[in-house]
């Protein structure tokens, strides 16, 4: 990790929310990222789903400042909230262990389907409404 390497606190995703398989515009996706004491460190995002249900988010990502020569172990709470229809679904909630882009799936880009009638459940090291496309 150089000077200037950046961590990766959360790597860009892309999702479809659907409901009963089929497509919804105008959900809310909230996006929160916790790594340190200070919960309020890193602003909470949000998007809405387009006409096709499609979001996205740009990576998150921060200096590496002491970090880059501090040994440690990353402890990164990733969350992902679906807000429709005076509801919140919780779409994907990981503990990330790594500052490397897409380590959350194991180096697969996170393209995500969220099937709003689907019970929370695990896939892997993610729980949530979520699944890998």
């Amino acid at each position: 990790m150089g000077a200037s390497s950046r961590l990766v606190l959360f790597s860009e995703v892309h999702g479809t929310v659907l409901k009963d398989g089929v497509p919804v515009q105008g959900a809310k996706v909230l996006q929160e990222v916790v790594w340190s004491d200070n919960k309020d460190e890193i602003p909470a995002r949000e998007t809405a789903s387009d006409h096709s249900g499609r979001f996205s988010f740009p990576a998150v990502e921060s200096n590496a400042g002491a970090l880059r020569v501090v040994p440690h172990q990353p402890v990164i709470l990733q969350k992902l909230v679906i807000r429709y229809d005076g509801v919140d679904y919780p779409a994907w909630r990981h503990t990330k262990n790594s500052y490397e882009e897409n380590s959350e799936l194991g180096g697969k880009r996170m393209d995500l389907v969220c099937e709003l009638s689907r019970e929370p459940d695990f896939e892997g090291t993610h729980y949530g409404i979520c699944r890998t496309s």
